[in-house]
């Protein structure tokens, strides 16, 4: 028996854990921002592994209030080459911020547009 996904949960759960580890950046604490990526990353598996859920959940989380989250879905967004045009404008307004969150969104968007072609998102 297939197991079902709760999006709501998902999306909860994602906009949580991407907005904790977002703060771990911020005051330095790499242990739960480990940990929390962790979960991200799974999340992410589940929604590479289900377009139909992607393309459900990835425009809600990118409207979300956590820059955090909506800067990491943008580029789960970009990684599944979904929603690309939402995604980039996410990131180029995340961008024009002044702390470690704008720099993470600006390498995404290099990676993204080949400027480090030996890289990937």
């Amino acid at each position: 028996m297939k197991h079902t996904v709760n999006s709501s949960k998902l999306i909860n759960d994602y906009i949580e854990f991407a907005t904790i580890e977002g703060e771990t950046k911020l005051n330095g604490d790499y242990k739960l921002g480990n940990k929390m990526a962790k979960k991200i990353i799974k999340i992410f598996t589940i929604l590479k592994d289900n377009e139909q859920l992607a393309r459900e959940v990835i425009p809600i989380i990118l409207n979300s209030n956590s820059v955090r989250a909506r800067g990491l879905i943008a580029v789960d967004a970009l990684r599944l080459n979904v929603y690309v045009n939402d995604a980039i404008k996410v990131l180029e307004d995340i961008s024009k911020q002044n702390d470690i969150l704008d720099f993470s969104s600006q390498m995404a968007l290099k990676i993204y547009r080949g400027e480090f072609p030996d890289k990937t998102l």
